[in-house]
């Protein structure tokens, strides 16, 4: 029976992700690609020798945790039912880092709460479809998207592969080394978020405040709002670095604006090398 009811339970995230009704799309399709890269990356499974649990990080967590949190991250607000009561009345803390906010748990949901989210998802099933992903050159993302956004310009050993835009106001800059990635995902305006029942770190790096939560390193800078994702852990130094390697372009000039957006709109989709979800702390 737990096999089927562990299907159960992410057949109801599936509905939830896929229905919940959001003003801002790009909202919807960055969670939905944040949980991709996770699950593909290995980082979200099922835990078969842990009784009635997922891993995630490292850290048990009940599935309902999983489908509390989409929900957080696609809305960004509660409604008045029971289910949104029960997750309020358990907040420990909030942090806002720029557009994201960070929200951390005393606990996780009861069943009853479990009940109440899977009576919410209910309509079409229907998948998200991604967006194709070019290869794009920083300064070619900074001029489609209209932001000259910060990007790192260091990353030790690592190698630049691609930019992919998300909605009208995020970057995603990846880089590999081998097989382990290292991905930052980049924004302005908007609102975004995700929860922990797991402390979150606060430290203050080379005059940055820098905050760590479910594994994702998160900044500001120069208004934009930085999460990186790594399959390694960095120190506070390498930190220090990376952080302090974020520069903004030169401000797009108005053919290099128009030839990006030609790119962009011809461009061949290619296969994108999803970020790496786990932990890059420092320590």
């Amino acid at each position: 029976m737990r096999d089927e009811q562990e299907h159960n339970e992410f057949c109801d995230l599936t509905n939830l992700l896929t229905n919940v009704e959001l003003d801002d799309k790009a909202s919807k399709n960055r969670t939905y690609n944040r949980l991709k890269f996770k699950i593909e990356a290995g980082a979200i499974k099922p835990d078969f020798t842990k009784k009635d649990g997922i891993t995630l990080k490292n850290k048990k967590w009940k599935s309902v945790t999983v489908s509390a949190i989409a929900v957080i991250c696609l809305t960004g607000a509660f409604s008045t039912t029971s289910f949104a009561q029960g997750m309020l009345e358990s907040i420990l803390a909030r942090f806002q880092v720029g557009n994201l906010q960070i929200v951390q748990y005393d606990k996780e949901p009861s069943s009853s709460a479990n009940n109440s989210a899977s009576e919410q998802a209910t309509g079409d099933t229907s998948r998200v479809e991604l967006q194709p992903r070019p290869e794009l050159t920083v300064q070619e993302a900074r001029s489609v998207l209209g932001l000259n956004f910060p990007a790192p310009t260091w990353l030790a050993d690592y190698q630049y592969v691609n930019t992919v835009i998300h909605g009208t106001n995020m970057a995603e800059v990846q880089f590999a080394q081998g097989e382990k990635m290292v991905n930052f995902l980049i924004s302005k305006g908007g609102e975004n978020g995700i929860g922990t029942t797991d402390e979150v770190k606060k430290e203050v790096i080379h005059g940055t405040t820098v905050y760590f939560a479910n594994g994702i390193v998160i900044w500001e800078n120069q208004g934009f709002t930085v999460e990186l994702y790594a399959q390694e852990d960095f120190d506070t130094t390498a930190l220090g670095k990376i952080i302090e390697g974020f520069k903004v372009g030169t401000p797009p000039t108005q053919t290099e604006i128009n030839q990006a957006k030609e790119k962009l709109k011809n461009a061949t989709p290619t296969e994108a090398a999803g970020p790496a979800p786990a932990p890059a702390s420092s320590k």
